[in-house]
């Protein structure tokens, strides 16, 4: 295809917006079959998707300016789109929003680039020649630390849970930059450090589950078919938000613990544990259940603060998550 005319497509990072926006540029190699498919990154996501057997070429770039000048360059009739990309001449406001509440990075970044993406789970597609480290036969991945602060999940919090994996006769992988659980446990396998990123989704696909904040291992997680325990909450502005596509996004195989208009930190051990119990059980929680317990439990947590139960009346908080539980009630009676 070396004289065949150009479809460019510009997704520099991160790593969970480039897994989750897979399936567009499935959908462009569909509309554009005869066109020779060159994707711009940055060099640590290369692997993402450069083993995606619709893509002719991968270029590298240092950043937006680099990329600028080399689109300058492209020949007449090439098709170029950029994907959740910030023209650095541009004004500030030109970037998508990308939080908007229940809707996807993939509907989010595909609709600001002009284009009508169907929901779809993304693919990841693996380098043949590379295999995952010799493993047990059965054990969960944990992923425990995310970027920003309201992402996070609190080590104790972590290191509990783990435990209790432990007691299930279930080992623990622990993935990630940096090791945050430092445990010493004959189920515990530490695999945290700087691990390729095609090894890395070979173990989460090779998982019975993932256990994580919101990062983009869940994406990969989402991308493999592996059951996901993501342990999230209020991110900026949003009381409550879900950017997975396909299968997450539609609450198959994944469990979003979460406090409604709360961060992360804030989830408290106790209900992710449950969560968890029910999932080792082999009888995990649907998306609707589990939704249902999170919001009953942090009303019933609020309802037993002893001011709130004389001030019922005048408690912004306990009326926002009841409203938030009617809503979570009728929209999962309406899908059934």
């Amino acid at each position: 295809m070396d004289h065949a005319p150009l479809l460019t497509v510009c997704l520099l990072g991160r790593m969970g917006d480039i897994v989750a926006m897979e399936p567009a540029f499935r959908y462009l190699h569909e509309r554009h079959p005869d066109r020779k498919f060159r994707w711009y990154t940055r060099e640590p996501y290369v692997e993402l998707l450069g083993f995606a057997p619709f893509i002719d070429e991968v270029v590298t770039v240092s950043g937006e300016e680099e990329y600028l000048a080399r689109k300058a360059e492209l020949p007449e009739g090439t098709i170029s789109y950029e994907f959740n990309f910030r023209d650095p001449h541009a004004p500030r406001g030109a970037k998508p929003e990308a939080n908007a509440p229940s809707r996807s990075l993939l509907a989010q970044f595909s609709e600001a680039a002009g284009l009508n993406v169907p929901d779809d789970t993304p693919v990841f597609h693996f380098d043949p020649a590379v295999a995952a480290p010799e493993l047990p036969a059965e054990y969960v991945v944990f992923h425990c630390t995310s970027q920003g602060r309201s992402r996070q999940w609190l080590v104790e919090n972590w290191r509990a849970l783990a435990e209790q994996f432990f007691a299930a006769g279930c080992h623990v992988v622990e993935i990630g930059m940096e090791p945050v659980l430092q445990l010493r446990h004959p189920l515990f396998i530490d695999l945290s450090g700087r691990m390729r990123l095609q090894v890395a989704a070979r173990v989460i696909a090779g998982a019975k589950g993932f256990v994580g904040v919101e990062s983009g291992f869940g994406h990969i997680a989402n991308a493999t078919g592996v059951f996901g325990i993501i342990i999230t909450g209020r991110l900026r502005h949003l009381p409550e938000y879900n950017h997975y596509s396909g299968r997450y996004l539609r609450g198959e195989g994944c469990n979003l613990v979460r406090l409604y208009d709360q961060p992360a930190y804030r989830v408290p051990s106790a209900l992710v544990r449950e969560v968890a119990a029910r999932f080792l059980a082999g009888n995990p929680m649907s998306a609707a259940e589990c939704g249902h317990f999170c919001l009953t439990e942090q009303i019933n947590a609020l309802r037993r603060n002893f001011g709130v139960r004389f001030t019922e009346m005048f408690c912004s908080p306990y009326y926002r998550l009841k409203n938030a539980l009617a809503i979570h009630r009728r929209k999962h009676r309406a899908r059934g």
